[in-house]
């Protein structure tokens, strides 16, 4: 069983599609993207690095920084 290294959770349809679209351009596909509508905006969780990103801002800058290197 493989499990997810970020899970992404998103409060619309909108941020879903946009959460969907960071990931397929960055190339990152151990994510898991649920639909909550209890968040705000968004909100990352990172497993591996043990950390929690908040804002979809955030997060797409989080996610660029980690697959540049």
């Amino acid at each position: 069983m493989r499990l997810p290294r970020f899970l992404f959770r998103v409060h619309d349809e909108d941020v879903e599609e946009e959460a969907r679209l960071i990931c397929r351009v960055l190339g990152i596909e151990d994510v898991e993207i649920r639909l909550d509508d209890t968040v705000a905006e968004a909100w990352l969780e990172d497993y591996e690095a043990n950390r929690t990103i908040y804002g979809l801002e955030k997060i797409r800058e989080y996610l660029e920084n980690l697959v540049r290197g």
